[in-house]
C-alpha cells in the first residue's frame, strides 16, 4: 500500500521554490497585479461616496445626523457588501490560479511553460471547490458552535445553585469544544486531498478524498503539524525582520498613536491618501510579491505531494 512521506510532503513547497525560483517570482507579480487591479478600479468609483459617508459619520458623532446622511450610509453599506462578495469571489479565483500552478509544478513538472500558469478547467474546478468548501466550512462551524453552546447552557441552567451551574456549564462547554475541534480536524484531514484530486482529475472532487485518505489520517496529521510549525518559524523570522527594519528606521510614525491625527489622515481625499502612501504601498507590494507566492507554495505543495504519494503506481 502506498504511504505518504510526512517529511517529504511537508517540505515539498521548498522543493518547488528551489527548482522553480523564476516561476515563484512570476506568481508573485501575477498575484500583485490581480490583487491591485480591482482596488485601483474602485478608488475613483467609491472614493467620492466614501468621503460623503465619512462626513456623515462625523455628523453622527456630533449629533447632527440627517435623513440624507442616513440614506448615504445605507447606500454605501449595500455597495460595500457587494464589493465584499466580489472580493471574495475574485480572491478565490486568484487562490485557485496560484494553487493550480503549484499543483502543476508538483504533479506535472514537465508542464513548466508560462511558469506553470494556465486558465482552464483545472483552475475553474479548483475555484469552485474552494467556494463550496468555504460555504460548507461556515455551515459546519455554525452547527458545531450550536452543538457546543446549547448543551453547555442546558447543563449550566439545570445544575443546581448559580455558581455550581455556571461551573458545570463552562466545563461542559470546554469538553464539547475540545471534542468538536478534534472531530473538525479529523474531518479536514480526511477531505484534505480534495484540491489536488480536483486538479488532477479535472472534475469536482470533495468527498472522493474520503476513500483516498483512508488509513493515512495520522500521516496527514503529521504533514499538517510539520507544515504549521514551518509556517510559524517563518512568521517569527519575518516579524523579526520587520521589527528590526522599523527600529532601524526610527520606529513607526509618532502620529499613529494619536487617534485624532489618524482620523484626520484617513479623512483626506482618496487621491491624496494614495499620493502620500504610495511609496509604502509599493514597498509592501514588492515584498509581498516575493514572500507571498513562497508561502503559497509551502501551504499548497504538501497536499499535492501527499496525493502523488498515495496515487503513485508501484515501481514508479
Amino acid at each position: 500500500m502506498a504511504k505518504i512521506s510526512v517529511t517529504g510532503s511537508a517540505l515539498a513547497g521548498f522543493g518547488v521554490i528551489a527548482r522553480q525560483p523564476g516561476a515563484v517570482l512570476i506568481w508573485g507579480v501575477v498575484m500583485l497585479i490581480l490583487s491591485l487591479a480591482p482596488v485601483l478600479a474602485l478608488i475613483p468609483l467609491m472614493g467620492p461616496e466614501l468621503m460623503k459617508t465619512i462626513a456623515a459619520l462625523m455628523q453622527t458623532q456630533s449629533g447632527e445626523l440627517d435623513p440624507d446622511s442616513i440614506s448615504q450610509m445605507m447606500q454605501l453599506q449595500s455597495g460595500l457588501m457587494l464589493i465584499q462578495v466580489g472580493g471574495w469571489l475574485w480572491g478565490t479565483f486568484i487562490k485557485a490560479l496560484i494553487c493550480s500552478a503549484i499543483f502543476r509544478a508538483v504533479l506535472e513538472p514537465a508542464q513548466s511553460r508560462g511558469a506553470f500558469l494556465r486558465l482552464g478547467p483545472q483552475e475553474l474546478w479548483l475555484a469552485l471547490l474552494f467556494l463550496v468548501v468555504s460555504v460548507l466550512a461556515y455551515i459546519v462551524a455554525v452547527l458545531a458552535s450550536i452543538g457546543v453552546l446549547v448543551p453547555a447552557l442546558v447543563v449550566g441552567l439545570s445544575s443546581g445553585p448559580q455558581g455550581q451551574g455556571a461551573a458545570a456549564g463552562v466545563l461542559t462547554g470546554f469538553g464539547l469544544a475540545f471534542v468538536a475541534v478534534l472531530l473538525l480536524i479529523w474531518l479536514a484531514l480526511r477531505l484534505s486531498l480534495a484540491a489536488p484530486m480536483t486538479f488532477a482529475d479535472r472534475q469536482f472532487r470533495l468527498f472522493e478524498s474520503w476513500a483516498l485518505t483512508r488509513g493515512s489520517t495520522w500521516r496527514l496529521l503529521g504533514v499538517a503539524v510539520l507544515s504549521l510549525l514551518i509556517l510559524l518559524v517563518l512568521e517569527l523570522i519575518l516579524a523579526g525582520v520587520v521589527l528590526s527594519a522599523l527600529f532601524m528606521a526610527g520606529g513607526p510614525p509618532v502620529w499613529l498613536s494619536d487617534p485624532q491625527a489618524v482620523q484626520a489622515f484617513l479623512a483626506r481625499p482618496p487621491l491624496d491618501l494614495l499620493r502620500s502612501t504610495w511609496p509604502w504601498l509599493a514597498v509592501i507590494g514588492l515584498v509581498w510579491s516575493v514572500i507571498g507566492p513562497g508561502l503559497f507554495a509551502i501551504v499548497c505543495a504538501p497536499w499535492a505531494a501527499a496525493y502523488r504519494d498515495l496515487t503513485r503506481q508501484p515501481g514508479t
